[in-house]
């Protein structure tokens, strides 16, 4: 069950926050140097640029209002696609709807703790972030995306969570772009 106030969301015997300065310095460590540069380093200057709004993962017990050890952190930044970037989805978006660009969320990073890898927990913070930005969307915002490493555990990963390819341009290059469409996202 999905339980939101202002400053969290509880989720399945976890807790989404909003990453603060006073975590600093993070114990992160996910493997990957490119993601832990960005959350060790970069990350508060991004937020305070107003570039990214980072969130932490927790396990939460509800019932002793405690949590455990940062296990996933995420960072989110608007986003739009142009409509002609995703010609091969367009008659997912229907005629009379069509603007020049849909609105969408990216995420920017995402990265669970090595510990907690090959869980399930990234799965569940994808899930979390659907059901975030269907039940919880104050601006419209029809699409996820993200630029996924084009690595093909990465690439499944993403696929598995009903991400598609935007475009076949960028297959052999280091990243591709990749949507969720939350319209099918059950509420």
């Amino acid at each position: 069950m999905l339980t939101q106030d202002r400053n969290r969301i509880l989720f399945d015997g976890f807790v989404l926050e909003p990453l603060s300065e006073q975590q600093y310095p993070l114990r992160f460590d996910c493997g990957d140097s490119d993601l832990n540069d960005f959350f060790r380093n970069d990350v508060l200057n991004h937020e305070r640029q107003l570039f990214t709004k980072t969130y932490c993962l927790y396990e939460y017990n509800a019932e002793l209002e405690k949590k455990s050890p940062l296990v996933g952190l995420i960072s989110y930044s608007n986003d739009s696609v142009r409509i002609k970037d995703f010609k091969d989805h367009e008659e997912e978006i229907p005629e009379e709807k069509r603007y020049p660009n849909i609105p969408a969320v990216k995420i920017a990073r995402l990265a669970i703790q090595q510990d907690f890898q090959h869980l399930g927990i990234g799965s569940l913070l994808l899930n979390l972030t659907k059901l975030f930005f269907v039940t919880n969307n104050r601006t419209g915002c029809r699409l996820l995306t993200l630029d996924a490493y084009n690595d093909d555990k990465v690439v499944s990963f993403y696929m598995r969570s009903g991400f598609n390819f935007i475009h076949e341009k960028d297959k052999n290059k280091r990243n591709r772009i990749m949507f969720y469409d939350l319209t099918r996202t059950p509420v």
